[in-house]
């Protein structure tokens, strides 16, 4: 995968995450919008069943997101996600270990189209293997952490 292929799937992985205007961790219509053009202008494939996932990992474009010492993961359906993605898991994973003291939760990455929950947006790339949800820590100074971090790489444009 490219540098440029890296750094916007890096970006997709602020789906659920970060919005400057907001100031919140739910994600802007404006961010969402973004993200699916710039999926759309590079031809990322948008999934449609587990088999187009099953196929995308035995390609090799989707990686296993398993969870180890820093994250885990909670009921996520296909634990696969475009290399990219995975890395930036990892990453931020270890950070947020060594600023909260806690594991960071993964809850879906991976979906196809035809596994979107009802209330997804019709902009979502996940079907593209190219976003995270994360659950939002108990404690107040985690989600602060978190929040500030995403909007931190959001503004970077990562």
């Amino acid at each position: 995968m490219n540098r440029a292929r890296l750094a916007l799937a890096g970006l997709f992985v602020l789906l659920t995450a970060a919005s400057a205007h907001a100031q919140t961790l739910k994600g802007s219509h404006a961010t969402m919008n973004r993200q699916f053009s710039i999926a759309k202008k590079h031809d990322f494939t948008f999934l449609r069943t587990a088999s187009d996932v099953d196929r995308f990992i035995r390609l090799g474009l989707l990686e296993k997101v398993g969870g180890n010492a820093d994250y885990a993961l909670a009921r996520v359906s296909h634990p696969y996600a475009r290399p990219a993605v995975r890395t930036f898991v990892e990453r931020l994973a270890s950070q947020y270990r060594s600023g909260c003291g806690e594991k960071l939760v993964v809850t879906s990455l991976t979906r196809p189209l035809n596994s979107q929950p009802r209330n997804a947006s019709d902009l979502s790339v996940h079907p593209a293997g190219m976003a995270v949800d994360l659950r939002l820590s108990r404690k107040a100074s985690c989600r602060r952490w978190l929040e500030n971090t995403l909007l931190s790489l959001e503004r970077r444009g990562v």
